[in-house]
């Protein structure tokens, strides 16, 4: 039997960046360290080989669960852990997975908690599974998002062994929606799962990663595309296909959000998979909205709960807890609780600092002078969290407190361009330099424009209307954009 404990095994690929602070969170956690490189050009490998770890070149082909096992072919511990250099091993857990490779017999496999930064401050939770025994009938599926559950939960079985759940967590920087906009992965993770389903058109895992990228961009048109080929493949799929797979009841939930008809129907359809799935926190949370669509309050309030119970513990899911607070603050609001609505809505905010509807919630629920004092201070978390309370002001027709927030730092780019929109709305002279180009500045644009248009005072559209020329020459398809939307003339020049 090898000497060796722990293979850490990896693929990258132009990882430079990265790697130093990665292989810094797992020094001297591994005893070998594999990693399949799929054809970096900034010296990546020679990190890794420095910090004493192996390079397996892999070209690359479209399918990371390939390379995933190329990495695991090349593995000789009696444990695999699997990490990526966009994730950062706390101390706690490093602790815990030495002891458990060392002394845990009884051990086969074991989760970790995955937290995910979330823009503007905060984080969600997911629990995962990245240690098992090393066997060679442990492998990877699937094109993207790669996942060895079934061959472990098979090895499980077989050798009457036991999962575990390990304490700490792992941070996780990649997906946070700056860094995944700048790799282009929605577009790269959109077309690998289109091959997957051209390889396998019954594959429902990939077409519920598929319905779940959809979301995560909140791309509505290739959603609802997506949701009839997914519903049927979700009502021909075998129980053996769904039984113990937690994705598969977040899978009908994200089918349940946008099936057409009257949402009782949806509930109906929903209800009816219970007894094919685990459910879990996504699935007591579409069942609230639901009921809450359908003025069933009652039922919405204890599905909620239901939720924010599951999603107290991390084991099945990510970012309901938020959600489901704040369908909780809606039940409260509708039955005119306002100090509970508003109460719930701090909550939120608290978790998920930049939340638009927590923040618009905070403002809309709690009286005015404690709104505005509680939003003052949450925005000095960051220049971000600053940005969504001034949006979330805006909305709720509070364009002074909103500039406000936003002047406590015009040296920031975001922030700068958000006071020169709201200056705008308020007719009012503001001396400004926006340090923000292109398609950037064109996205924060028109995030503030949402925001105004949601807005209740009309009056506020109204004279912003009158008054965007002061911003057309620096974006030109704005006079068209309100011209969408109002039929009011536009200049295309400062008055």
């Amino acid at each position: 039997m090898s000497e060796r404990l722990l293979s850490l095994c990896m693929i990258i690929r132009d990882e430079a960046a990265m790697l130093p602070g990665f292989l810094a969170s797992v020094t001297g956690l591994w005893d070998e360290l594999v990693v399949a490189d799929t054809g970096s050009a900034d010296g990546s490998p020679d990190l890794v080989r420095n910090a004493g770890g192996r390079v397996v070149d892999f070209p690359w082909r479209d399918d990371f669960a390939a390379a995933r096992n190329a990495s695991l072919a090349g593995a000789t511990g009696r444990w695999v852990l699997f990490l990526d250099a966009d994730e950062r091993m706390g101390p706690e857990l490093a602790g815990a997975i030495r002891e458990l490779v060392a002394r845990d017999g009884n051990a086969g496999a074991a989760t970790v908690v995955m937290r995910n930064a979330l823009p503007g401050g905060g984080h969600s939770e997911a629990r995962l599974l990245r240690l098992f025994r090393n066997a060679p009938d442990i492998r990877f599926r699937h094109r993207i998002h790669e996942d060895v559950a079934d061959d472990v939960a098979t090895f499980l079985g077989r050798h009457g062994l036991a999962m575990r759940h390990l304490p700490g967590g792992v941070d996780h920087l990649g997906y946070a929606r700056a860094a995944a906009t700048a790799r282009h992965k929605k577009e790269r993770d959109l077309r690998l799962l289109r091959l997957a389903l051209a390889d396998d058109p019954d594959d429902l895992y990939c077409r519920f990663k598929l319905l779940e990228l959809a979301r995560f961009w909140d791309d509505r048109p290739l959603w609802e595309s997506e949701v009839p080929t997914a519903r049927r493949a979700f009502e021909a799929a075998p129980d053996t296909t769904l039984d113990g797979r937690a994705w598969a009841a977040d899978c009908a939930a994200l089918i349940a959000q946008l099936l057409p008809g009257a949402p009782l129907e949806a509930l109906s359809w929903l209800d009816r998979q219970a007894p094919r799935v685990p459910q879990g926190p996504a699935w007591h949370l579409r069942r609230g909205a639901l009921l809450e669509a359908g003025a069933n309050l009652d039922g919405a309030e204890l599905a909620y709960r239901e939720c924010l119970w599951m999603a107290d513990d991390p084991t099945p899911g990510a970012g309901n807890r938020t959600r489901a607070l704040l369908g909780l603050c809606r039940v409260a609001a509708r039955r005119g609780d306002l100090a509970a609505a508003a109460g719930l809505a701090r909550l939120a905010a608290d978790g998920e600092p930049a939340d638009a509807e927590a923040l618009l919630a905070v403002a809309a629920f709690t009286p005015a002078p404690q709104a505005a004092a509680f939003l003052a201070d949450h925005a000095r978390r960051s220049d971000d969290v600053a940005v969504a309370v001034a949006r979330a002001l805006l909305a709720a027709g509070r364009p002074e407190q909103s500039l406000a927030v936003l002047a406590e730092n015009l040296a920031a780019p975001r922030r700068a361009l958000g006071a020169a929109f709201v200056a705008v709305v308020l007719g009012i002279a503001l001396d400004v330099t926006v340090e923000l180009e292109g398609p950037d500045a064109d996205a924060e644009l028109r995030a503030w424009l949402q925001g105004l248009w949601n807005a209740p005072r009309a009056g506020l559209r109204d004279g912003f209307v009158e008054r965007a020329g002061a911003l057309a020459d620096a974006f030109p398809w704005l006079p068209d954009w309100i011209a969408e939307r109002a039929p009011v003339p536009v200049s295309s020049s400062p008055r």
